[in-house]
């Protein structure tokens, strides 16, 4: 197996109102081994939940789980600039797709940045 260059796909929102969600790009799983995903939040010094990121299976790109395969909640500092960084395990095929959402129902976050990095093995 050949590695090939990773690919980085992002989300930048200045501001996520209460209970906002927004989604990023679509990811074929096809012989990725791991994803790894980084957020960047700054927190209301108000705030009481946490942002999260969801990403969601596809076995096709067209039917999506309305549950979330996997989510990363960055740790909830309010008032604060946060940045964390989590590894997924990644189905053998499929598709994914990401999301960030904000859970607080009162307050929005701010300066939300999200990437996501993967290696694709080329046979």
């Amino acid at each position: 197996m050949v590695r090939e260059v990773g690919e980085k796909v992002k989300i930048d929102v200045a501001t996520l109102r209460p209970s906002q969600k927004v989604k990023g790009q679509v990811i074929r799983c096809d012989l990725i081994r791991t994803l790894t995903i980084t957020c960047r939040v700054t927190y209301d010094g108000s705030a009481t939940n946490p942002v999260r990121v969801n990403l969601y299976f596809s076995p096709n790109g067209k039917q999506w789980d309305t549950v979330p395969y996997t989510y990363f909640e960055p740790d909830l500092s309010a008032g604060e600039t946060v940045q964390e960084t989590a590894i997924i395990d990644m189905p053998e095929g499929g598709y994914m797709m990401f999301e960030v959402e904000n859970r607080d129902s009162s307050v929005s976050a701010t300066n939300i940045k999200v990437w996501i990095d993967f290696v694709r093995w080329v046979v």
